[in-house]
């Protein structure tokens, strides 16, 4: 048995409408092309990029993680948006 949620997305006006030129133009289903759109963002991977060094002053010995600036910004948002 294949098991399947249902959600609500809200979609900018401007959005569906090329949307519903596209399906018609690909005969597809909303749902055949957002799955689609779903399973090819999980596959490819980010392309990793490094910053250049824009530090001034001092250098701190300090690294800061991915982990770290999520964590701040989450403490920086409202209570109901926490996990």
């Amino acid at each position: 048995m294949l098991l399947c949620m249902r959600t609500s997305v809200d979609i900018p006006d401007a959005l569906m409408d090329r949307v519903r030129v596209c399906l018609a133009k690909r005969k597809l289903t909303f749902r055949t092309l957002v799955i689609s759109a779903l399973e090819n963002a999980l596959q490819t991977e980010a392309k990793s990029f490094q910053l250049r060094d824009a530090s001034v002053g001092a250098v701190s010995e300090t690294e800061v993680s991915s982990e770290d600036i999520n964590r701040a910004i989450d403490e920086q948002r409202m209570p109901s948006f926490k996990l």
